[in-house]
């Protein structure tokens, strides 16, 4: 499996916000060297942990400036986000509680996820941000 890189076609046209994804897609990129590991657990809820993190802030700030901006679907933006949100919990969770996931299973589904929500939801609020 390949090592993701953000081009210019995911932005979202904010430099803040892109910023976050390519953050998000690094953290992604992390799990690639576990993959095929038989004993990296710790290491995953690591990778794990620090996505949770920083997906938290990057939905908090971005539905907080889609509010702002005037984004008439906000609402369904953040109902998006809290599905995310629920589903690295619960993946952190079966790790550290020993149920063994593959690095590449869980970097698919995540990627499969992020890739899907820039550039089909995301992109979808980039006319209402200011310039």
């Amino acid at each position: 499996m390949d090592f993701v890189e953000w081009d210019e076609s995911m932005s979202v046209g904010s430099d803040v916000f892109d910023g976050h994804h390519k953050i998000i897609i690094e953290c992604l990129n992390a799990l690639i060297p576990l993959m095929g590991k038989s004993e990296c657990s710790a290491e995953i809820i690591e990778v794990m942990s620090r996505l949770e993190e920083f997906v938290l802030l990057h939905f908090s700030e971005e539905e907080r400036a889609l509010r702002l901006c005037g984004y008439p679907d906000w609402r369904a933006h953040k109902e998006l986000h809290d599905q995310m949100n629920d589903l690295v919990f619960k993946l952190k969770s079966d790790v550290e509680h020993g149920r063994a996931l593959e690095a590449a299973y869980l970097h698919e589904i995540l990627y499969s996820w992020l890739m899907k929500h820039i550039l089909g939801d995301d992109k979808k609020y980039e006319p209402y941000l200011p310039k």
